[in-house]
């Protein structure tokens, strides 16, 4: 099925379930054993080791244990969709996810619940990369090695490399709260607990206004009234919560229009250039920014003003929707301004709120040369000093102090509002 120049497919996919299985399995161990989830892309990676030092820097522990639900498990979900270049992979599965968040002296922050989890797996199209466990030589030192072993440099030279992903990888993920009988039943019982108490309260009221006696069948009549009109009152707050929902999920839908504008303009500009590898990358950068203890220090931070206080205080946050605001091409030069839809969570005076956020954020990237798809590698090389470094992790380098033109080779951020 082709809609918007992409292909879809829906399909139960073995393969894909295993890998999204593989991946939950992962996650639950960085947070819980900081071991590295192989499934990560390099965003995905970089962004959680800047979660877990902000953390660390405020003085929180968090422990995420992902498990079976209370019920069957039905297996993942998964639909696929390719453009020209690349087959992303949408999987979703519903997963127990338990949460809790500790400070120096006590739990602040403790959520258990049915959820459904949501991994993108993205892979060029067949014979494109190579697998990860392919023998390289270092392009510095010559020495043998594997192209996974090179993704954090050279073990015997100490080169640092910018390379292409090795896929299959997860470039994005979500944790949501899915829906619960358990947490119907339970807003039903607060509706009936809260209509009972006040019919019998007004009611008992109004008697020993009029002077009269209060029976124990007037009581049982009240009781009974307000139980049936909890009926009621559980239909009214059903509502009031099914509109603010809906409400909430079509967050962005009014950029759609010009999010296609620009993708169109960037394909006639750069043909290579893949929606999905966009909204994956910009996302990732968002992230990067809000997780960072000092995101002006990041290499991908080309701010002049301040991050927002109320930005900082996010330590974790889910993705909505997001939509292209303007953008402007100028000298081989991109500008985009974006506005993500985002739900958070906020860590301000020793507790944890759930927020729902609207961040604006500004990128930028030359782009007078094609986006290079295809697998490459290259060792990162100060132009001033020759010296090699991680040149994704630090802005200037570390040996002279010269910053890295990393906007030639991908997406700055510019700017970050709330």
């Amino acid at each position: 099925m082709e809609i918007l120049g992409m292909n879809f497919n829906f399909s139960d996919d073995k393969q894909l379930n295993h890998q999204f299985h593989s991946f939950a399995q992962q996650i639950a161990l960085w947070y819980n054993d900081g071991k590295t989830p192989k499934l990560a892309s390099h965003d995905t990676r970089f962004t959680l080791e800047q979660q877990k030092q902000k953390f660390q820097s405020l003085g929180l522990d968090v422990k995420v244990k992902i498990g079976k639900t209370q019920k069957k498990d039905s297996a993942p979900s998964s639909m696929s969709y390719s453009d020209n270049y690349f087959v992303n992979s949408s999987v979703a599965g519903n997963k127990l996810i338990t949460t809790t968040i500790r400070d120096t002296q006590k739990e602040i922050y403790s959520k258990s619940a049915e959820s459904v989890v949501l991994a993108i797996l993205q892979q060029p199209k067949e014979g494109t990369s190579p697998s990860p466990h392919t023998a390289f030589n270092c392009p510095h030192c010559g020495a043998p090695s594997t192209l996974e072993k090179l993704t954090t440099g050279c073990e015997f030279c100490g080169t640092k490399f910018l390379m292409d992903e090795l896929y299959p990888k997860v470039m994005y993920y979500s944790i949501k709260e899915g829906y619960s009988s358990d947490s119907e039943m339970n807003l039903f019982l607060k509706c009936m607990a809260v209509t009972v108490v006040f019919i019998l309260i007004l009611g008992i009221a109004s008697e020993l206004r009029l002077g009269k006696t209060v029976s124990i069948m007037d009581i049982i009549g009240l009781l009974f009234g307000g139980a049936l009109l909890s009926v009621g009152t559980w239909l009214f707050v059903k509502i009031f919560s099914t509109i603010f929902q809906i409400k909430k999920d079509f967050r962005g839908a009014g950029k759609t229009a010009s999010s296609l504008r620009f993708c169109r303009k960037m394909r006639t500009l750069d043909p290579t250039f893949s929606n999905e590898f966009f909204r994956d990358k910009s996302l990732s950068l968002l992230k990067l920014m809000l997780y960072s203890q000092d995101p002006q220090e990041l290499t991908v931070c080309q701010c002049d003003h301040p991050i927002p206080e109320k930005l900082r205080e996010i330590v974790d946050t889910t993705y909505q929707n997001s939509g292209v605001d303007k953008y402007s091409i100028k000298d081989g030069v991109c500008d985009v301004s974006l506005t993500f839809y985002m739900d958070s969570l906020h860590y301000r005076g020793g507790r944890i709120r759930k927020k729902s956020d609207k961040i604006r954020m500004s990128l930028r990237k030359v782009i007078k040369k094609p986006t290079d798809l295809g697998f490459s590698i290259s060792a990162v090389s100060c132009p001033s000093c020759g010296a090699s470094f991680d040149a994704a992790k630090v802005k200037a380098c570390p040996f002279c102090g010269n910053a890295y033109p990393i906007e030639e080779n991908d997406w700055i951020v510019t700017d970050l509002r709330i």
